[in-house]
């Protein structure tokens, strides 16, 4: 078995980038020859020798180098591609992994542009879901046709996340938030939930980008900036997940949050905003409590009181679907290049 893989960048606390690496992780680990083609190079990450960054300024130049690449290596019986941009350059089987759930909002014209720009992403191409909420959202909400259609939950490797987290001790008691600081994961109504929040526990939010500043200042505007630490990127972020009495998801989007996966790995309590119907394939049964509305600070706040006083027991039961085992099976399922069916019966 011969594995492919072509993404972005591998830097960084997002989930695209994450599961890139787990997933190329997962493959190496387990004796598959495998290439990771990348088009930044990366700050936090080292290469080796399977790890390519593309060579030239601009995406038809990467384009060309990931072409003469592909002439050196031949074909690959498996390849995932999330730089989309770039399957004009590939002259073999792929599929290309959504990761997201996509809105159409806006005036008309900015609804024609992205409904334009997301068709030429996905419109009759084979694509892997990393949860069936993401792929429903492309031919069901979306209506767009696709080839043929799978899920793949993003892999994770139980064992080393509870290893990592038992790396370094972090002291206090504390609420946490892991990811980028982007508009889209909606720390604002974070900080607005705790700033309402009777407890005395400081909330840590790990993470680094653009809207840093603004949350900094927005922070200080609620009069909470001494219980708010921005810890910035942290390469390992699980020993925060692990000692925080809960963790708080407070994204407008996602299509399947790794990091409330790995927070119920390390038994830490979860409350999550309704960001897709990815979050009840995690939050399921007596958990499903504790996801809230989007743009609802009021109720993420009691939520989170609540899960400070009592919380469910988190069996493993709500994890398991999600290790690397379960990724790595269904990948070898669909490695004898791309599927014909329309849909995955396995999974959809």
């Amino acid at each position: 078995m011969r594995v492919a893989l072509c993404v972005k960048s591998i830097d960084g606390t997002g989930g695209i980038q994450r599961n890139y690496k787990l997933w190329y992780e997962m493959f190496k680990k387990r004796g598959v020859e495998t290439y990771l083609f990348i088009l930044e190079e990366p700050k936090y990450e080292q290469l080796d020798d399977h790890i390519i960054l593309l060579e030239g300024k601009n995406i038809k130049q990467k384009g060309l180098s990931l072409q003469k690449h592909l002439k050196s290596l031949g074909r690959f019986d498996l390849f995932l591609l999330n730089a989309e941009y770039l399957k004009g350059y590939i002259n073999q089987p792929y599929y290309i992994t959504v990761h997201n759930t996509w809105e159409i909002s806006g005036n008309l014209l900015k609804k024609l542009k992205r409904s334009r720009a997301l068709k030429q992403k996905y419109y009759n191409e084979h694509v892997i879901g990393i949860s069936k909420s993401v792929v429903d959202n492309i031919t069901d909400n979306l209506k767009i046709q696709v080839k043929s259609k799978h899920v793949v939950y993003a892999p994770h490797n139980i064992e080393r996340v509870r290893k990592l987290a038992d790396e370094k001790e972090i002291n206090g008691d504390f609420i946490v938030s892991v990811g980028s600081l982007i508009k889209r994961k909606n720390h604002e109504l974070l900080l607005k939930s705790f700033a309402i929040l009777d407890s005395d526990l400081d909330l840590f939010i790990v993470g680094e980008g653009p809207e840093k500043e603004n949350l900094q200042k927005l922070a200080k505007k609620l009069g909470i900036e001494k219980r708010v630490k921005f810890t910035g990127f942290e390469q390992n972020p699980y020993p925060y997940i692990k000692n925080a009495k809960v963790l708080v998801s407070s994204s407008n989007s996602e299509g399947l949050p790794r990091v409330i996966v790995e927070s119920l790995i390390l038994n830490t309590p979860v409350v999550s905003t309704y960001s897709s119907e990815g979050v009840y394939e995690v939050m399921e049964k007596e958990l499903k409590e504790f996801v809230v509305p989007k743009n609802d600070e009021k109720t993420l706040s009691e939520k989170i009181k609540k899960a400070l006083e009592s919380y469910p027991e988190i069996k493993e039961k709500y994890y398991k679907k999600f290790s690397e085992e379960e990724s790595f099976k269904r990948f070898v399922s669909l490695s004898s290049g791309c599927g014909t069916s329309s849909t995955d019966p396995g999974i959809l």
